[in-house]
């Protein structure tokens, strides 16, 4: 079904947080903090700007009002966060070079590779864990 822009502006409302002291305004050479609670959201080409009692979308390009509803649906779409957990850049595997591989290859069963006080590497016996039942 598609919203009207008074229907995406009133959503874009309930996805943001109240800031204050967001607004300030120059007078001469001082700087005046403005008592409104303005929420916003931004993405690469549209801003959300809700100051009571009025709130715009607006491109980011030109700072111009959208007015089309299909436009300010577009514009939501690009404020929605993603839920998905971002991957690192390089999860690959790590290669591991023949001879370590043929090195760790080398330990006993039942024991693993660990390291002394000195710093020295050593072999000690595995832990048996068994259930408590």
């Amino acid at each position: 079904m598609a919203k009207s822009l008074d229907q995406v502006k009133a959503s874009l409302k309930l996805k943001t947080s109240a800031r204050e002291g967001v607004l300030s305004l120059r007078v001469g050479k001082r700087k005046v903090v403005l008592p409104f609670e303005v929420r916003m959201l931004e993405s690469d080409n549209y801003v959300f700007v809700h100051i009571p009692p009025a709130a715009e979308v607006m491109k980011t390009s030109d700072f111009t009002i959208v007015t089309d509803a299909a436009e300010a649906t577009t514009a939501a779409n690009e404020f929605k966060k993603s839920r998905r957990r971002k991957r690192g850049a390089n999860k690959s595997a790590a290669e591991m070079p023949d001879e370590l591989k043929a090195a760790l290859e080398k330990v006993p069963a039942g024991f693993k590779l660990t390291y002394g006080p000195d710093g020295t590497p050593r072999l000690a016996k595995k832990r048996v864990r068994r259930s408590k039942k």
